[in-house]
């Protein structure tokens, strides 16, 4: 493929401009402006995935359909299902990436997303692209082409899925960026109906959905995580849903949902606020990629465990107890056991983190 339109110059400045951006929203931006170069689209979002439940927390709206879709949109994708969901792109053997017309065989009306959004909108075939490293989920690009355009065919499919893992690196590495600001303090709430309409909402709703690590779709409404969590919680069968988000500082915010069954009609309580350490940390962890050997060393570290006493600790020989350092070292980008709990987690993270 080298020197056609789909080769390696096409593929390594998609990945350039991604790893050149800092912060999870500008690596989406920057990756979906050059991708366009080569595939066009008309519409396009990057969303943000917690790599645990798949659930959206943040991304890039604004280029997509408008806000009046987007509680249609995720109630599809969280609690009716469709073609191209997430959890399907991501099981393991799955390609990372597929197209709703080579889905369904060229009968895009089989799909609730474009007889309910992307038809009245005079769209047609959608791509969707997931942004995978180490194992996990962190991203998709979702492409969308006007009704009178062809499919994504398989060359652009294929140039797609080879962006996978690069661009899946570049979101991951933009979520280990060293936290900011802790957002405008207490925790908001806001109380939805069944059809996603604010009941109420709390003065600081408005400024904590504003630190969030997304840019919002054109027109009034909520982020497309906040009806996320909303149609999960309404979904669940414990009645509840919750993420921990990536805010614009490098920080994080936590929403939890609630589905309350108490009146005629179900309604969803929504509250967000600053995460708590336990989901900081363990965000941290697997946007650092450590392995679960790796973590239980480093819960050791900020124990204040000697080399020795970790090795008793976990059965390990000291040597690999410092081998298992040298990665959580090289991972997190520090050089010593003092950088790691200072400048990393201990002034940032560990506070009120129950270690036991």
């Amino acid at each position: 493929m080298t020197g056609s339109r789909y080769g390696e110059g096409a593929h390594r400045r998609t990945v350039r401009a991604a790893r050149d951006a800092t912060g999870p929203v500008p690596v989406l931006e920057a990756a979906a402006a050059e991708l366009a170069r080569t595939v066009p689209f008309a519409l396009w979002a990057g969303v943000l995935l917690d790599p645990d439940t798949l659930l959206n927390v943040g991304g890039v709206y604004r280029h997509g359909v408008e806000a009046r879709w987007m509680p249609r949109m995720l109630d599809i994708e969280y609690r009716e299902g469709d073609a191209l969901q997430m959890p399907a792109l991501a099981r393991p053997g799955a390609a990372p990436v597929g197209t709703l017309h080579t889905r369904l065989g060229g009968r895009l009306d089989r799909s609730a997303r474009y007889r309910d959004i992307y038809r009245p909108q005079g769209l047609g075939d959608e791509m969707r692209v997931l942004l995978c490293d180490a194992g996990r989920v962190w991203g998709a690009l979702v492409m969308v082409r006007s009704a009178d355009g062809p499919p994504f065919s398989a060359a652009e499919t294929e140039f797609a899925a080879r962006l996978s893992a690069p661009l899946g690196r570049a979101l991951r590495d933009s979520l280990t960026a060293a936290p900011g600001g802790r957002g405008p303090g207490a925790r908001a709430m806001v109380l939805l109906s069944a059809e996603y309409e604010v009941l109420t909402s709390s003065a600081t709703a408005e400024g904590w959905f504003a630190e969030l690590a997304e840019v919002p779709a054109s027109g009034a409404g909520l982020p497309a995580v906040a009806y996320g969590v909303a149609a999960a919680a309404l979904r669940s069968t414990s009645g509840g849903s919750r993420v921990c988000v990536p805010t614009r500082t490098g920080g994080w915010a936590g929403i939890e949902g609630w589905r309350l069954d108490g009146g005629p009609a179900p309604q969803i309580a929504l509250s967000v606020g600053p995460a708590e350490p336990p989901d900081r940390i363990a965000a941290l962890l697997r946007a650092y990629a450590l392995t679960p050997r790796e973590c239980q060393v480093l819960r050791q570290v900020l124990r204040g465990a000697s080399t020795a006493q970790i090795a008793a600790g976990l059965a390990l020989s000291p040597l690999t107890v410092q081998d298992h350092l040298k990665s959580v070292f090289a991972k997190t980008g520090v050089r010593s056991r003092r950088e790691l709990v200072g400048q990393v987690f201990f002034e940032q993270y560990l506070p009120g983190l129950p270690l036991g």
